[in-house]
């Protein structure tokens, strides 16, 4: 009876912390989609116009690869900062996740405040068709075998072997050239478009050290954090390019897209684990469920507008090309490099 009474009240209070920290893990996954999901958006279009108006005569046809990113400069997670604990159920013993899992470390909290890099690379192919139109296809995959060995290759921690990333990309637009290149006159093409984008992230947490809660108790959590999301993006885009010496093609450009994304975020398969003591060890504690699991399911529809220039260097057969992009709707600026085989 005495045991039960002893006993009683540190479970309970055991309860309660996994029981806040799993709603505020919740709350920190609805915020963070609110502001991964905009730059996802804006990424997943990033790379997917061709540079000039104009191709060439039909029939033409070319492959391409290509790299860059966007920038993001207002920053993630900023939410997650002692100034907004006040919305957090149990912030002390949320920060000290954070804390575990180096999210708070000054170096990381000075990019995470400020920057949002997201890289984006492509390969390309495309046609040229009757009647002055154009079709062009392009992708980006890389599935969980290229995410172990890129892992295996870069570090030996035990910890980091069960990251589960893989992402998919893919894209097709169909433009047609209204005006065609003359002296003194800019080549001018109008196109749709749709991209595919999906990404699929997973992250075990049980490989945390246990929490320390008070009390001389320790909460040791388990589970994956799981990420899921899902563009699809529909959009037209209008350009135009000028010959400007005999390799030179510089262009300026505007795409706008309807974008419809589903966001899900949470841990799955989340349990606890109380441990007594001051040297707290996983497997000699009591387990412990949440009453719900943290997780979230949004759908965000955006508009966005993306403008775009640069030049295209053609050499013979060979395109090089630069191009500078700024997303309106997130204003985050963009650069794509990348080389054209064109026949």
């Amino acid at each position: 009876m005495v045991l039960v009474l002893v006993a009683g009240p540190a479970v309970l209070f055991a309860q309660s912390a996994i029981d806040q920290l799993s709603a505020d893990l919740e709350y920190m996954f609805q915020e963070l989609g609110k502001e991964l999901v905009p730059n996802l958006q804006t990424v997943s279009v990033m790379n997917h116009e061709l540079g000039s108006a104009y191709l060439g005569e039909f029939p033409r046809m070319y492959f391409s690869l290509s790299a860059g990113g966007t920038l993001d400069q207002s920053g993630i997670l900023k939410f997650t900062k002692p100034e907004f604990s006040d919305r957090y159920q149990n912030y002390s013993l949320f920060n000290n996740l954070f804390d575990e899992i180096n999210l708070n470390d000054k170096d990381t909290r000075d990019i995470t405040d400020n920057y949002l890099p997201l890289p984006s690379l492509r390969a390309g192919f495309g046609v040229g068709l009757w009647y002055d139109m154009e079709l062009s296809f392009q992708v980006a995959m890389m599935r969980q075998a290229t995410t172990d060995s890129a892992i295996r290759s870069a570090t030996d921690d035990e910890d980091l072997q069960d990251i589960r990333a893989s992402i998919t990309t893919v894209g097709t637009r169909l433009r047609r050239v209204v005006v065609k290149p003359e002296r003194g006159v800019p080549a001018i093409s109008v196109g749709v478009g749709y991209v595919y984008s999906g990404i699929d992230f997973g992250f075990p947490v049980g490989t945390t050290d246990p929490l320390d809660i008070g009390g001389g108790q320790s909460l040791a959590i388990d589970g994956e954090i799981v990420l899921k999301s899902i563009t699809h993006s529909f959009g037209f885009d209008v350009r135009a390019s000028q010959q400007v010496i005999r390799v030179l093609y510089p262009f300026v450009g505007m795409s706008a897209y309807f974008q419809v994304t589903d966001f899900e975020m949470g841990v799955k398969g989340f349990t606890g684990e109380i441990i007594e003591g001051d040297d707290p060890v996983r497997g000699q504690g009591t387990s412990v469920t949440p009453a719900i699991q943290p997780f979230t399911d949004q759908q965000f529809r955006n508009f966005n507008v993306v403008l775009n220039t640069g030049f295209d260097i053609k050499l013979a057969i060979v395109n090089l090309f630069l191009h500078g992009n700024y997303a309106l709707s997130t204003r985050a600026p963009g650069a794509i490099v990348g080389m054209r085989l064109q026949f």
